[in-house]
């Protein structure tokens, strides 16, 4: 190893694998970590850090070595939550398959106390070493709010009780004629009288009479003969 080992990371690398995509705001995060040595390490152990980071673009005034003066938009950040978890105590990585270890670690709601900041809750897991610098790898953590899936109550998410109405149910008995309009009295289907059609009108039977001039068959309530032309 040589005089300059102290400044470079062992060879291998660390990773996170998580049990599902998503957890709910309150679930045990649970996953494994994963290290693969490609020389021989010597670890003082393995840890899994916790955060939830809120950060922000924020203008400050910056002072140049001349004393100039200016405003930079800088990024803010501030650890709203910290946890360091122990996986597993100080252990010797040979070269060779990767090694896998379980882990679960409680991390809390946290919402954004400034406007225009975001939230990010993050898992490190860390490997140390003695005398060299650390092999760590960060993951992103995904949450839904408590409920939003797998609740007994959602359709299609898993086993839980079936609320009245849905299903075999001892003593639930469908109204007749569900989902339809009440027969009341009078009431008639679609198409029938009584039921947006109007009834056919009843006319009354024509009255003829003879033209008195040209005796041709007329409407009594005729003025003029429309045969002859004659006014009656």
């Amino acid at each position: 190893m040589g005089l300059l080992s102290h400044l470079t990371h062992p060879k291998g690398k660390i990773w996170i694998t998580l049990d599902k995509a998503t957890f709910q705001e309150g679930e045990a995060v649970a996953g494994k970590v994963n290290i693969e040595a490609e020389e021989y390490i010597q670890s003082k152990g393995v840890k899994v850090e916790a955060r939830v980071v809120e950060s922000w673009n924020e203008m400050v005034w910056v002072t140049l070595p001349n004393n100039q003066r200016f405003q930079e938009n800088q990024r803010r950040t501030n650890n709203l939550y910290q946890r360091d978890v122990v996986i597993v105590g100080p252990t010797d990585f040979g070269k060779g398959p990767a090694q896998t270890f379980p882990f679960s670690v409680g991390i809390p709601p946290c919402r954004a106390t400034r406007g225009g900041s975001s939230v990010q809750n993050l898992l490190k897991a860390v490997l140390e070493t003695h005398g060299r610098p650390d092999l760590t790898n960060e993951t992103q953590i995904a949450f839904v709010p408590a409920g939003a899936y797998g609740s007994p109550m959602n359709v299609g998410y898993g086993p839980g009780p079936m609320p009245a109405g849905y299903g075999p149910n001892p003593g639930y008995q469908p109204n007749p004629g569900y989902g339809m309009p009440p027969m009341n009295p009078g009431y008639q289907p679609y198409g029938q009288q009584g039921y947006g059609v109007p009834p056919p009108q009843q006319q009354a039977p024509s009255v003829k009479v003879r033209c008195k001039y040209c005796t041709g068959l007329m409407d009594a309530s005729a003025t003029n003969c429309p045969t002859c032309g004659a006014h009656q």
